[in-house]
């Protein structure tokens, strides 16, 4: 049973299982980001999803009785997904309104709709089925799944993975990928993203060349409010056939810090958003096994914690960089501490991975009959969690000072390919020999760090 779990994580079935898993965070991610360029986070991300998720499924269940069967049943998903999405519209206003008329603390203001979508949900739930849990007992329907057309499994080659990836996948998954280059498009090629941004970066500034900033905050959290409802929607009738008590489970806050995980841009945050997907979907692969079912759920609860250290980390990296920049002057190398930065960055991912890997080995170890009985899995478990610490530990020092990468970077670039060396022969381990998935992993792990800085380092180390 391990194995067909191995082998089924790295299969088309489980990056659609990622795909699907991801959308009801990157849309309310890409809300986020919208609000948070225009320097008014949407704190109430989470009620707004709720909101718009629990309209979706009512009205689409009544619908088949307003409109008849036949016709509820073609009318009922979109009229649903619109009526959802306008809920989520008009809690948005209320928090613009709140905020930036009444001068209503933002942060209070997000709270107080999280609560409100949260009890609001729960009571006319009671109300209209008499449950406090689910709307199991209303005929809700679901948004439309596309269909790819046969040819494409007819492909060599790729065609059948990129079918098995790609087809019967919810339009909601769809309109969340695509989206991701509408706001690219909006942020930096028209004139009232440019205008956002400025208010954003500096409100008076862009005050005294004429732009209305109360009036392009009010635009950026109801955008926000928009994409909060339609990951809403795809929670309720994409993701599931019903709504649940409080069924977001937090999306609407890991929304809010995956555009900085991202580096405040619509692919960086699109990356941010498939990671925790990942982790999202590998708690559920790993929920297969026979083993307690809160290990396979604390995972992706793990990764939001570490994605939330690297945040903090990161942000201190970038503002000691940026003192060494004033400092510098003219002097500064940039790329240099580009560079640095960049594999700053892989060393903490490394480790990201290494308490994965903890959190593996001991799972492995607290529930050997899962794995395939003690006397296999027991050493395996503590082969993992003994090389996972391991792996931890030499990272750390280039974690918590940057300027050790600097100062030692030849053994920084070992840790990397030796670490990076290792996940990657797990992986090709699966098609190749061991010897020959060693030296590739090695050697593959050894391009990636010249790629993202190691020749910057080298070759700044070769001038001095």
């Amino acid at each position: 049973m391990f194995e067909n779990v191995i082998d089924g994580i790295f299969s088309a079935i489980f990056l659609a299982a990622i795909l699907r898993v991801t959308t009801p965070i990157l849309l309310p991610s890409l809300g986020a980001l919208i609000s948070e360029k225009a320097g008014v986070l949407n704190i109430g991300l989470e009620g707004m999803m709720l909101s718009s998720a629990f309209t979706g499924v009512v009205v689409s269940a009544y619908s088949q009785d307003w409109f008849g069967a036949e016709a509820g049943l073609t009318i009922g998903p979109w009229l649903g997904l619109l009526l959802g999405v306008c809920v989520s519209l008009l809690l948005s206003f209320v928090l613009a309104l709140f905020h930036l008329d009444l001068k209503g603390d933002l942060f209070l203001s997000g709270i107080a709709l999280n609560i409100f979508g949260s009890s609001a949900t729960v009571a006319i739930m009671f109300e209209l089925t008499g449950d406090r849990g689910n709307t199991s007992t209303l005929a809700s329907l679901q948004m439309p799944f596309i269909q790819l057309p046969e040819f494409i499994n007819q492909i060599p080659i790729i065609g059948e993975f990129i079918f098995g990836v790609f087809d019967n996948q919810s339009v909601m998954t769809w309109v969340a990928f695509i989206s991701v280059f509408f706001v690219t498009f909006f942020l930096y090629r028209t004139p009232f993203g440019m205008h956002l941004r400025a208010v954003g970066e500096n409100p008076e500034a862009a005050a005294s060349v004429g732009i209305n900033v109360k009036r392009i905050r009010y635009f950026a959290l109801l955008i926000s409010g928009f994409f909060a409802g339609l990951g809403g929607i795809h929670m309720s009738m994409g993701y599931l056939q019903l709504f649940q008590r409080d069924m977001t489970n937090n999306r609407g806050f890991i929304a809010l810090v995956t555009p900085s995980l991202g580096g405040g841009t619509p692919t960086g945050t699109m990356i941010a958003s498939s990671i925790f997907g990942f982790f999202d979907a590998l708690g559920i692969r790993i929920g297969s096994l026979e083993i307690p079912s809160q290990l396979p759920q604390s995972i992706p609860y793990f990764a939001t914690v570490l994605a939330l250290v690297i945040y903090a980390l990161q942000r201190r990296i970038s503002q000691r960089v940026s003192e060494m920049r004033t400092a510098s002057g003219a002097a500064f190398d940039a790329a240099f501490w580009r560079s640095i930065q960049r594999i700053s960055i892989l060393h903490m991912l490394l480790m990201m991975v290494a308490v994965i890997g903890v959190v593996t080995g001991v799972s492995i170890l607290a529930a050997p009959n899962g794995f395939g009985g003690a006397d296999g899995a027991v050493p395996i478990g503590l082969l993992i969690g003994a090389l996972s610490i391991a792996l931890f530990v030499i990272s750390l020092p280039f974690v918590r000072d940057i300027f050790k990468i600097q100062q030692r970077w030849k053994a920084s670039a070992a840790v990397t390919v030796v670490s990076l060396g290792i996940y990657l022969t797990l992986f090709l381990a699966l098609f190749f020999e061991p010897i020959l998935a060693l030296v590739i992993g090695l050697l593959a792990a050894g391009a990636i760090w010249l790629i993202i800085g190691g020749r910057v380092l080298m070759r700044a180390d070769a001038a001095d």
